[in-house]
Parts: structure tokens; sequence; C-alpha cells
């Protein structure tokens, strides 16, 4: 790999993580003391979540057919640019409402600009060979990223708050200059972006197509409405581990800093579950690994669901397990396109339709979330919680075996 792929590759990892730290990874980490800051409850941040799921909806669905009309680095600087922006509205404690806009504004702004020319950049970076190492890259890398803000997190927290009986005040202070600090950084990330040169040929990656054309063509691909379960299946897993921190805190007794440590270790289980994936199945069927994928996230959903009653098993295991199957996963899903033979023209627009159904659990996840924790409540809301996530993680099996043979039988098919 040249000094100019890493360059890429390097660029692509910070900008694809700390995109999303705003609205997703510093509450991810820090969802017990950012609650506790601002007096939010589930229901509430669950309906942020929401909010940002139904915008984003929208957004992957345009955002995919503008990134097969333009150079991806113009789109992804200008996302990161809006959406550091918006980060720097906290320096001034927003209201509840308010946050709320601000959710809707990110919708727009970490999607529509941005998901879309990020996938399509990966799929050209990896060439057609390479593609499940391109993936494991950008994604151990992404996990690396998160690591290293929330250790940074933890630091701020530690120097400002120095006891438990920490005053709200103190916790909002602390809150904020993490949310300051990683706005900058988004912001200086995105002038960064423009010192990319373009992402190949043009000629090759942009569509000449109408963007109707284009749409029609997507969705004449069978392994296309395949796709869309899986993926859905497989965020649902990842959106889910957003309450883990959470668990520990209100379940096992975890404080503030402990829980965040928590957030922390599962952080860098996902760069290391890409190194192990980059050595074991770089050159493999990335779709029989989904298989594998699927199997061990189902596995730790079921150690989840029967913990706290049956299995009293270390917290770790069960988290641990159900994480390695969705991190797995998350390398994958995009991974069988070259598989799936999507032309590169219009892998904008097939990304995006995939994401419209894949990642709406942004819009329904937190309401379900907040009604087993708020209303249920206790170990039996998050049984509820866990046993939801455990039928999402068969059913995505289902698919991926479904998928699997569709791609086996398409392959002989066109040997024979």
């Amino acid at each position: 790999m040249n000094f100019r792929k890493i360059l890429q590759f390097t660029l692509l990892i910070l900008a694809a993580e700390i995109i999303y730290a705003l609205p997703f990874v510093l509450i991810r980490i820090f969802r017990p003391t950012f609650l506790a800051a601002f007096d939010i409850d589930n229901k509430s941040i669950g309906f942020c979540f929401s909010l940002y799921g139904i915008t984003a909806m929208i957004s992957y669905f345009i955002g995919g057919l503008i990134a097969d009309k333009f150079q991806p680095k113009y789109l992804m600087s200008i996302a990161l640019l809006l959406t550091g922006l918006g980060g720097l509205v906290w320096v001034y404690y927003p209201s509840l409402e308010t946050l709320y806009l601000l959710y809707v504004y990110w919708g727009v702004t970490s999607i529509m600009l941005f998901w879309s020319p990020l996938i399509k950049s990966v799929r050209i970076l990896g060439e057609k060979k390479k593609q499940i190492l391109a993936f494991s890259i950008v994604e151990g890398g992404r996990g690396l990223v998160a690591a290293i803000i929330g250790t940074i997190g933890i630091i701020v927290i530690t120097a400002m708050i120095p006891d438990e009986d920490s005053s709200k005040e103190m916790l909002q202070g602390a809150m904020n200059k993490i949310y300051l600090i990683t706005s900058v950084l988004i912001i200086l990330m995105s002038f960064l972006m423009l010192l990319l040169p373009n992402f190949g040929d043009t000629s090759k990656i942009i569509s000449k197509n109408k963007i109707g054309a284009n749409i029609i063509k997507a969705l004449k691909y069978p392994v296309v409405w395949i796709l869309m379960v899986i993926i859905l299946t497989s965020y649902i897993g990842y959106r889910v581990a957003d309450v883990f921190t959470q668990y520990a805190s209100e379940i096992y007794g975890y404080n503030a800093r402990e829980s965040a440590e928590l957030g922390i270790v599962y952080s860098y289980l996902r760069p290391v579950v890409c190194i192990l994936i980059i050595f074991f199945a770089r050159k493999a069927n990335p779709s029989k690994w989904l298989i594998i994928g699927f199997s061990v996230m189902s596995f730790g959903s079921l150690l989840l669901v029967f913990n706290e009653k049956v299995l009293h098993l270390s917290l770790l295991i069960p988290i641990l397990s159900a994480l390695t199957g969705t991190y797995t996963l998350r390398v994958l899903y995009f991974t069988v396109l070259e598989d799936a033979k999507i032309p590169i023209t219009i892998t904008g627009t097939v990304v995006g339709i995939l994401s419209v159904v894949g990642f709406s659990p942004d819009i329904f996840l937190g309401f379900i979330e907040g009604y087993y924790l708020d209303e249920v409540g206790g170990v039996l809301g998050f049984q509820f919680l866990f046993v939801f996530l455990l039928v999402s993680s068969i059913i995505g099996l289902f698919a991926s075996i479904l998928f699997y043979n569709s791609i086996k039988s398409r392959n002989k098919l066109l040997s024979s």
C-alpha cells in the first residue's frame, strides 16, 4: 500500500468516526453521565435518536443519488464542516427542544452529504479483490478513533469531576468541554478532507444515467432486497449496544467512571475484531462470514437474555460476545457489493437504498429502548430489550444464509 492510499484511508477513518461522535459516540460512552448532567430521561434521548433517524432516512436516499453525481471528497468536507458547526450549539447548554432540532440538523449534515460518498470511496480504494481488507481497515480505524475520543473524555471528566457526589453543574461543565473539543476537531477535519486527491477516474465512478434510471437498475438486483434485511438486523445489534454502559450502571452498580471505562473497553474491541477479520477472512468469501457474524451475535444475545437471572456470568462475557458478532457484521455488509456485481457507478444509489431500510432502527429503536428501560424498568426491562435483540439476530442469520446461497447459485449458473 503506497503513501497516497495510506493517507486516503487515514483521513477516511478519522472523518468516518468523528462526524458521528456528536450524535452517537459520546452518548454511547458517557450515557449515564450525559443523562444525569442534562436531566434527560431515556425516552427523551430516544426521541432525539428517532428524529435523527427519520431525517436520516430521507437523507440516505437523497445522499445516495447525490454521491453518484459528484466527487466524494467535496461532499464529505461540507458534511464535516456543517456537523461541527452544529456541535458548537452545545456550548450554550441547549434546551430539550433545541436538542431535538439539533438532532434533525445532524440527521441531514452527517448523512446526506457523507454516508454514501464514504462507502463509495472505501469500495473504490479497496479495488475488486481487497474489499474485506479495505472495509476492515476503515471499520477498525473508526473503532480506534472512538476509543481514543472516549479515553480523552474520561481524562477530562476525571480532571473536572474529582469525586462521586458531583453537582449537576460540574457534570454539565465536563460534558460541555468534551463536546466543544469534538466539534472543533470535526471542523478541522473538514478542511483536511480537501487535501485528498479525487477518488478514482471521474468517468468510471460518476454515473451518466438519469437518477430514476439508477434507482430502477439498483432495485433489479435481488440481492439488494436481502441485504436490506441483513443490514437492518445487524444495525439493531449495533444500536442496542448503546445501552450496555447503562446496563452496567443500573443493574451491576457501576459508577459513572466504571461504566465509561466499560464503554472504552468495547470501543477497543472493535479494531481488535477488525484485525482478526483481516487475518482470518480477508481472502475468504465475505457472504460466508456474514453467517459467522450473525451466529456469534445470536449467541451473545442469548447470554444477555439469561445472564442476570440464570447464568450469572461476568458482565464482559455476554457483552463482548454480542459485540464481536456486531462488529464483524459492520465490516462485511458492504463488502458483498462486489460479490453481488453491483456497478461502481451506482454504488451511491444502492447504498442509499440499502441504508433507508437498513438503518431505520434510528427511527424506532429509541422508542423501544425508552419504553423497556423507563416503563418496564429494572432487570426485566433490559431482558425484554435483549430478547428483541436475539430475535433480530436470528432473522439476520437466516437472511445471511439466503444471501450466501443466492450468490453461490448465481456463480454456478455463470460458470456453467
